[in-house]
């Protein structure tokens, strides 16, 4: 986890700690493509590097030798919806895809073809909405409640074309880490407790499920439990995946049930791939 974003929304500047981190990933990142043979590159910034402007770019160009293009959150979209779909096999309706980034999150709707109908590009992200909302993990009841209420107002110019039916699709690792999770959960891989009262600690029983399709009732108590949590509980859910994004994952999965709420679905399909498209020549 890169965390470019880190203090960004606050402050306007890439950290240099970020930077670094940056810097060293597409190092390691060109080290293994130079392994393929890879000829040509393409390395995009999103809503972090948008939000600061061109600084960053020489930066990656010297330190890197890696161009580094900004693109709008426009672009962003529509690359997210392309890898999204073209994950899934089978789909003959309209899609609408949600991607959750750490400074912002992209909503396309489109159809299976490829054509989009509508995108939108919103400045709510995990760490985005964690900086700015959540002085403690877990944070308090007021803290959540500003971070919805704001999530659910920057959701609202969102509805679907003509009120059509349409096929959910998480396009995120914030959709495929929870399904993981719920996965997990379901098999009694995942012994976890839940505290829905002030009374105490009560285990939470999610059971079932499909392979690739989450619930709305599932991601609702979810939110519920991951908002309870300290970020050393959060993190102990998948110590691996959740390393450097333990602390900005409630957020990230708040972000995910206002989505579905907005529109109104019970469920939402799982892509196993995002916004990056890889072709074969």
């Amino acid at each position: 986890m890169i965390r470019l974003g880190e203090g960004v929304d606050a402050h306007g500047v890439l950290q240099d700690a970020a930077i670094e981190r940056l810097v060293k990933a597409l190092q390691a990142f060109r080290t293994i493509a130079e392994s393929w043979q890879v000829k040509e590159y393409a390395v995009m910034g999103t809503s972090a590097s948008r939000d600061t402007g061109n600084k960053i770019v020489p930066i990656i160009k010297e330190r890197t030798g890696l161009p580094y293009e900004i693109i709008s959150g426009e672009q962003e979209a529509e690359l997210s919806y392309e890898g999204a779909i073209a994950g899934l096999s089978h789909v003959s309706e309209r899609v609408v895809t949600c991607d959750i980034g750490g400074g912002s999150t992209e909503i396309v709707e489109g159809r299976s073809d490829g054509r989009i109908l509508q995108r939108f590009s919103l400045d709510i992200g995990s760490v985005r909405m964690t900086e700015r909302y959540f002085s403690s993990q877990p944070p308090d009841f007021d803290e959540q409640k500003a971070a919805a209420s704001f999530i659910k107002k920057s959701l609202a110019g969102f509805s679907l074309s003509g009120n059509q039916a349409a096929l959910l699709v998480g396009a995120s690792d914030v959709h495929r880490l929870l399904l993981e999770l719920q996965h997990d959960l379901s098999a009694g891989r995942l012994p976890i407790k839940f505290d829905r009262s002030n009374s105490g600690w009560k285990r939470l029983q999610l059971k079932g499920g499909h392979p690739d399709k989450l619930s709305r009732i599932q991601v609702k108590y979810w939110t519920e439990f991951l908002v309870r949590m300290t970020m050393s509980d959060v993190l102990a859910l998948n110590p691996v995946k959740l390393q450097g994004r333990a602390d900005v994952f409630p957020a990230a999965i708040m972000i995910f049930l206002e989505v579905m709420n907005t529109l109104k679905q019970e469920s939402i399909t799982v892509s196993p791939w995002g916004g990056c498209v890889m072709v074969w020549h």
